[in-house]
């Protein structure tokens, strides 16, 4: 492995992270509708004259939210105070930002992981077998059908899959992580309570990605079958599943591996409309709260999540590619 280049990978991904930081903290602490800025449109000097004490409280309260005048001071305070763990105070909730995402993250991780890792697999092994027939009306016709539901939202697979068999035949309950019925633990019963929840935005997301991962796949497959490998191995004799596991399989799946890291980073905005739609307490239905209540705090914090997940995630994908494919060395130039 090249070190300094590794060394530039990580110093590229801290860069990153601050700027987008930055920037997502300025455009929320200076907007209009920023807890100060909300503020200050209803403060009239001349009712202060008579009101002393109110005038003190709320120039306290400013003071918190900008500790100084300077935009780079409270910048650089508020980057520190993130480097410490500490994301502010919720609004709303009056309770530590860090504390209420730490409650959040474990079910969002929980669907989106579930439905990224259960759709890559099932994707890759039908957009392969969709592959081997190129060219067939089934083939067309599966093509057609994948690409007109992969352009259909997300939030319409939750909408319709809650109505139908929530509330209409009421198979699987309309919102929340567990019934309050359970008591929460390492025990059967919460277990089985919470996979039953997790069930309808599990196979939302699943929904979502799995479209994806077959195209993606088929395509990935059928350019590896037209290349000189497959078709020497197929002269020398090699057994047909050996050929479709290890020469196309193998070859055609690489591609979708950084893909794959990548998507975990992203699917935790993508599950903001599954989960504010199921009422699922993830971090996407945090986020949907704290917005509609201006929680600038929260929102800062969820954003932060967001960002890093991204961008760390696109840098395991450079580091561990080449495990996958030998080819490959991390840090050539």
């Amino acid at each position: 492995m090249n070190y300094k280049w590794l060394i530039r990978r990580i110093a590229s991904v801290i860069i990153a992270v601050f700027v987008t930081v930055v920037i997502s903290w300025a455009l929320l602490e200076y907007s209009p509708y920023s807890p100060a800025n909300y503020i200050m449109q209803f403060i009239n000097p001349q009712d202060f004259a008579q009101k002393p004490g109110l005038y003190a409280s709320l120039v306290q309260y400013l003071n918190t939210l900008r500790p100084h005048g300077n935009p780079f001071i409270n910048a650089v305070n508020y980057i520190g105070n993130i480097l410490h763990g500490n994301l502010g105070v919720s609004i709303v909730t009056d309770v530590p930002v860090a504390e209420i995402i730490a409650q959040a993250l474990p079910w969002t991780l929980f669907i989106v992981t579930t439905s990224i890792i259960i759709s890559f697999f099932v994707g890759i092994r039908l957009g392969q077998k969709l592959a081997y027939i190129r060219g067939s009306k089934t083939d067309s016709t599966s093509t057609v059908s994948l690409s007109i539901l992969r352009a259909v939202p997300v939030y319409v697979y939750a909408a319709l899959l809650v109505f139908v068999l929530g509330f209409i035949y009421h198979v699987f309950p309309t919102g929340g992580a567990y019934s309050i019925k359970v008591t929460p633990g390492l025990n059967l019963p919460f277990i089985i309570n919470v996979l039953y929840h997790a069930f309808l935005p599990i196979v939302t997301l699943t929904l979502v990605n799995l479209v994806g991962w077959i195209l993606h796949m088929r395509a990935n497959t059928i350019s590896v079958l037209g290349e000189d490998f497959v078709n020497f191995a197929e002269i020398s004799g090699v057994k047909k599943n050996i050929i479709e596991s290890k020469y196309i399989g193998k070859n055609a799946i690489l591609p979708l591996y950084t893909s794959l890291i990548i998507a975990i980073g992203f699917s935790f905005g993508g599950s903001l409309f599954v989960e504010q739609t199921f009422s699922y307490p993830g971090v996407g239905n945090l986020l949907i709260t704290a917005i509609t209540s201006n929680d600038y705090p929260t929102e800062m914090g969820v954003f932060i999540i967001l960002i890093v997940a991204v961008i760390v995630g696109n840098l395991i994908a450079d580091l561990t590619y080449s495990f996958l494919d030998p080819r490959v060395k991390v840090g050539e130039e």
